[in-house]
């Protein structure tokens, strides 16, 4: 961290997504103040929620808990079957060493198993989308404070919606 904090924050972003691009165990990406500080406010709000994983024709769901500084993702079955025992698959860490003097948050998915890089990365996107955009966030809040009215097929087609044009971009 202290190398970093000598740079300017489009360096800092760039050196902390290089160093990542080529571990297989690890994704990464980086938020700004406001992003950040967003993100925790509604995760604390909302701490659980459930993300597709899509793989060959269909696919599995995956539950994430927030705690502190931390996302961990877990196997909804194993979750269901135990949920103190359900092991981690993704750890997703948020960095805010960086905060006061940089404005800048750097966010690092670890891969533990389950899960290949790729699908690592786009559960990232899931999870900083659902707790980002404001429509997405009605489904988590809804899933958290209201679960009667969450409806997870609304919410898989709007995460399409939503991260589709992202991807095109």
């Amino acid at each position: 961290m202290e190398l970093l904090e000598n740079e300017q924050a489009p360096q800092i972003r760039s050196i902390w997504e290089e160093f990542h691009a080529d571990k297989d165990d690890a994704v990464a990406t980086t938020l700004g103040a406001e992003e950040f500080q967003a993100l925790v406010r509604r995760a604390e709000a909302a701490p659980y929620f459930i993300f597709p994983v899509y793989r060959q024709e269909g696919f599995f769901n995956m539950l994430c808990q927030f705690q502190q500084s931390c996302f961990l993702v877990t196997y909804l079955e194993a979750f269901k079957e135990n949920p103190s025992a359900a092991p981690p698959c993704v750890a997703v860490s948020l960095y805010d060493d960086l905060l006061d003097k940089k404005e800048l948050t750097l966010v690092r998915a670890d891969v533990i198993n389950m899960l290949d890089k790729k699908e690592s990365q786009l559960l990232l996107q899931q999870l900083l989308a659902s707790y980002q955009d404001d429509k997405l966030y009605e489904h988590v809040d809804k899933f958290n404070n209201k679960p009667d009215q969450f409806d997870f097929e609304a919410y898989r087609s709007l995460l399409k919606d939503v991260l589709e044009p992202a991807a095109e971009a």
